[in-house]
């Protein structure tokens, strides 16, 4: 599995710096969040429906890359799939790419499972704007 580099060389100081890839299988989630990014002014915004698009995407765009938030049941490819592949492929520059867990899950075994690949953050939808800045927020400081 190839991928570009991320967005290591790019300075981010403020949300408004990030490339955001949304990976969300729910059109209307997916439209409701991408809106939400927009307005809260990420430097631009990724979309795809599921884990197989995502990857097309970051091999495509990675460099441009700097955050994933990305919804755990979906077809093709889910959540936890994409973040396996992301955190194992040999060589992979962006192994250590933030990603933000989106789901309605509530369940304590759902939500070890997704911190045990290393997410940077968990969202339960429905999502606000208010939530959103502020895992966003604390994932870049996670990530230094």
């Amino acid at each position: 599995m190839a991928f570009e580099a991320g967005g290591e060389g790019r300075r981010i100081r403020s949300v408004h710096d990030l490339g955001v890839l949304l990976i969300e299988d729910d059109d209307f989630t997916r439209k409701l969040i991408s809106r939400l990014l927009h307005d809260i002014k990420v430097r631009v915004v990724f979309e795809a429906a599921d884990g197989v698009q995502a990857l097309d995407i970051l091999r495509k765009s990675g460099e441009d890359v700097d955050i994933a938030i990305c919804d755990l049941e979906m077809p093709r490819m889910g959540g936890l799939d994409l973040l396996h592949a992301l955190r194992t492929a040999t060589g992979n520059p962006l192994a250590d790419l933030p990603v933000v867990v989106l789901t309605s899950h509530r369940e304590a075994e759902v939500v070890k499972r997704a911190i045990a690949y290393g997410v940077s953050g968990y969202l339960v939808k429905p999502v606000s704007k208010a939530d959103l800045v502020k895992r966003l927020e604390f994932a870049m400081q996670k990530r230094g």
